[in-house]
């Protein structure tokens, strides 16, 4: 759903990312950003879960809380001055009616 465009899957690769782009207020990369902190906030919390609750959810039920969590933040997002606002409300499965909307 976000691509990254790095050379491998290593750590380094996802730190070199954010040391390039931390600043970056083009969409693509905060997608990527949100993608990024959603993914570590998600499995650290699986992790506690299972060391502490002994709980645990499957990959597919964290990969969605993860796709979830980053579909909400990015319906409140205010896509000013944004052209490619419409691909990823596309990619991200957000009717563009919702950005018209009030939620609350």
């Amino acid at each position: 759903m976000v691509d990254m465009d790095i050379g491998s899957d290593s750590w380094s690769s996802f730190s070199d990312w954010m040391m390039q782009y931390s600043n970056s207020r083009k969409l693509e990369h905060v997608v990527c950003k949100l993608v990024l902190a959603a993914t570590a906030y998600f499995i650290w919390q699986e992790r506690n879960n299972r060391l502490f609750s002994r709980s645990q959810c499957s990959a597919p039920q964290v990969s969605e809380k993860i796709k979830n969590a980053v579909r909400l933040r990015l319906m409140g997002f205010k896509f000013q001055g944004q052209a490619d606002h419409k691909k990823v409300m596309e990619k991200w499965q957000i009717p563009l009616r919702a950005l018209d909307e009030d939620p609350g």
